[in-house]
Parts: structure tokens; C-alpha cells; sequence
């Protein structure tokens, strides 16, 4: 695997481009709390964001909001390159908050998937290639001049979303819609008693083929996924108003707050405790 990254001081922003030669997964617990704008630049890739699965090839743009549950996997053909950018609200602020409709015309939904024609693929590159340009000479004032840019690809991006119908990128196996059916029965039922056997008689489907099936399209074991959207979920209460651990971990489907505490620090690398200290919002 090749890659170049650059990740500013502060946090706020990086970018990456890799190619990939043969198969590869990402990592499997995959949100965080900046913006994601994934390129891909040759190949194709299976695509997992909330509930949904995409079939993305050379030329695809996708944006995903904070907090939004996503990860990569592997399509039929090996080898690929895509350019990987994250950045925070903060990076594209102003001092009189003009850029706040950048981020409000892609707001109203928590992802978009776009397929680029050859002439605006060209345009793309030329932004992410001005971008590693600067990353890499850095030269005075670099930082904003990848601001500048950032803001640039994020207009480009509002523009070109009205006209977009991300409903032809999704794929149509028969398998990952039967996942999409399940995902989306785990989204509205998190809170509740999952098990492998419950959900496998619930679809109709044996517990050995819903776990490899969920794998394969996910990048999740179906224990992962549940224990990943939960922690997001308790993240949000304990950053909202004041409501005690035990009930947290209830209210997220945990048995007990021993099992809660375990998980949400696999997952967050935080305890529960720590992490509302550290990231509690203002009320």
C-alpha cells in the first residue's frame, strides 16, 4: 500500500491518497467526529454508510457528516486508489461566519454519493492535486490556502448534489439489500435484547448466514455493528443534558453498566465518565 497523508497541527484537517493492491478492509470501528470526503480515484469499492450499501467505482464522490456510521469493503475486483480527506466545522469558519452555507446546503441529509463525469473528475483532481501541493511545500500561509481550497471543492460539491439521484448507485444483490433490511431493523431497535438467534428467525435466515452475510457487506460482525451503534448513541446522550451512567447504558441496550463501561471504552478509547468531561457540550 502506498500512501501520502498530511494532517494539520491543530487536528482540524487531513488528507491522504493511497493505492491499494489486492484486498483490503478498513479498520472496523469507523466514526468520528469530522466531516469525510472519500474520492475514488481507479477501481471499485462496496460502500456501507447508516443502512445502505453503494457500489462505488472510479469517479465516485462521497460526503459523510459527523457521527454517521460508514466503513469500505471489498468489491469483486482487487486493487484501488482513493483520496481520503476529514475535516472539522472549525476549518472552514470565518470571523463573520460566511461560510456557514457551505455546510448547510449539504446538511440536509447525513451523506451524499456522487458520480462525477470526466470533466468534473478532472476538476476534482485538479483541487486535491493544488492541495497535496501545498501540504507538501508548505509555504507561507499553506493553511489557508487549503482552506481556500477545501471551501472551493465544498461549492463544487453543493452545486453538483441538486442534480445527483444517489438511488442508482445502490447495489441491488440480493444480499446486501437483505442486510440493508436487517441494518435497518437494528437502527430502530438498538435499545432492545439483540441476539444472533432472535434476529436469524426474525429473517428467516440461518444464524451462520446472517453472521458471514452481515460481515461480508458491513465490514461488521453483527456484535460489532450493535455494540458500535450504541456507544454512538449513549456518546450523544452524554454530551446532551445531565443524565446518570446506569441509565445511559439502559437506555442503550447495555444489561449492566459493567458491560457498558467495557464497551464504550473499546469503542471510544474513553470510559463513559471521561468522555463526558472531555466532550460535554454547553447547554
Amino acid at each position: 500500500m502506498d500512501i501520502k497523508t498530511f494532517i494539520s497541527e491543530d487536528g482540524n484537517y487531513s488528507i491522504a491518497n493511497s493505492k491499494v493492491r489486492g484486498y483490503f478492509s478498513m479498520p472496523s470501528k469507523h466514526f468520528h467526529d469530522k466531516y469525510e470526503i472519500y474520492y475514488l480515484r481507479s477501481g471499485e469499492r462496496y460502500y456501507f454508510i447508516k443502512d445502505r450499501v453503494f457500489h462505488i467505482k472510479k469517479g465516485h464522490l462521497v460526503l459523510i457528516k459527523e457521527g454517521e456510521l460508514h466503513k469500505t469493503t471489498d468489491a469483486e475486483k482487487p486493487d484501488h486508489e482513493r483520496t481520503l480527506l476529514y475535516f472539522r466545522k472549525p476549518f472552514v469558519s470565518t470571523a463573520n461566519n460566511s461560510t456557514a452555507c457551505l455546510l448547510e446546503s449539504l446538511n440536509s441529509r447525513s451523506y451524499f454519493v456522487l458520480e462525477l463525469p470526466l470533466k468534473e473528475q478532472q476538476t476534482v483532481d485538479k483541487i486535491f492535486y493544488e492541495m497535496f501541493l501545498e501540504a507538501e511545500e508548505q509555504q507561507a500561509g499553506f493553511e489557508v490556502c487549503l482552506q481556500g481550497l477545501l471551501m472551493k471543492l465544498l461549492v463544487y460539491m453543493g452545486r453538483y448534489i441538486r442534480g445527483t439521484d444517489e438511488n442508482a448507485f445502490v447495489s441491488n444483490s440480493p444480499k446486501h439489500e437483505k442486510v440493508s433490511e436487517i441494518v435497518k431493523y437494528i437502527n430502530g431497535h438498538y435499545y432492545e435484547e439483540l441476539s444472533i438467534p432472535d434476529m436469524a428467525r426474525l429473517f428467516y435466515i440461518s444464524p451462520y448466514y446472517l453472521s458471514r452475510i452481515f460481515k461480508e457487506t458491513t465490514g461488521f460482525t453483527l456484535l460489532e455493528y450493535i455494540n458500535t451503534l450504541r456507544i454512538k448513541e449513549a456518546q450523544k446522550l452524554l454530551t446532551g443534558k445531565r443524565i446518570k451512567v446506569i441509565d445511559v447504558a439502559d437506555k442503550t441496550g447495555f444489561g449492566s453498566v459493567s458491560q457498558f463501561n467495557r464497551t464504550f471504552k473499546q469503542v471510544s478509547g474513553f470510559s463513559p465518565l471521561n468522555y463526558r468531561k472531555l466532550f460535554k457540550k454547553s447547554d
